[in-house]
């Protein structure tokens, strides 16, 4: 007897204030995929229902990272 598979999509936009939108949350079309780097930590993904959820969103991003102390000046010989 051969197994079916079926993949149930649910698409939620990763915006915690996003508004709303008409889109299926069953199907890709239409969702924004974007992938996001921070230096020094992993890469990301979230999805967005729209440019300006995708603005807005990226305020939720960790801040930039502090710039680095300055290193001691090297001991005298």
């Amino acid at each position: 007897m051969p197994v079916e598979e079926k993949t149930v999509l649910n698409i939620t936009c990763d915006n915690p204030d996003c508004p709303g939108n008409e889109l299926d949350a069953t199907d890709r079309t239409g969702w924004m995929f974007v992938s996001s780097e921070v230096y020094g930590e992993p890469s990301r993904q979230h999805v967005f229902c729209s440019p300006s959820c995708a603005g807005t969103g990226v305020a939720t991003l960790p801040p930039e990272e502090p710039e680095m102390p300055t290193p001691p000046p090297a001991p005298e010989e």
